[in-house]
């Protein structure tokens, strides 16, 4: 929800996919050259649910160190997860011209997040 990424930005990480279904998540590069930001979480299949614990595990297993994420209902999975906040932005509606995200979600704060066990 935070970025949307084109195809060719998507082609630069490390994907993951569930075989048939259209559910995933990826790895993003970051500056250390580490695939280590996790972005791109999604289930889009209307009959599958309660699967985001096992995208987060299996990201994580795949050296998942950073994510953003606003602030809500993701805040306790990720945090009971090992995700610890390092730095917190207030919703700015600059990125948010035509008001529709804040209708449909109000303001909330964007969260960075750092896996405790991660050393970069």
């Amino acid at each position: 929800m935070l970025t949307p990424y084109t195809k060719s930005e998507l082609s630069d990480m490390k994907l993951f996919k569930i075989p048939g279904m259209n559910i995933g998540y990826a790895l993003k590069k970051i500056e250390s050259g580490n695939y280590s930001e996790l972005v791109a979480v999604h289930n889009n299949e209307p009959d599958v649910s309660n699967i985001g614990k096992n995208l987060v595990d299996s990201a994580i297993h795949n050296g998942a160190c950073y994510l953003d994420h606003f602030d809500g209902f993701l805040s306790s999975l990720y945090q009971s997860m090992g995700f610890e906040e390092y730095k917190r932005e207030p919703y700015n509606p600059q990125y948010d011209p035509d008001g529709k995200f804040k209708s449909k979600y109000g303001e909330p704060d964007i969260i960075y997040r750092k896996h405790r066990n991660c050393n970069q």
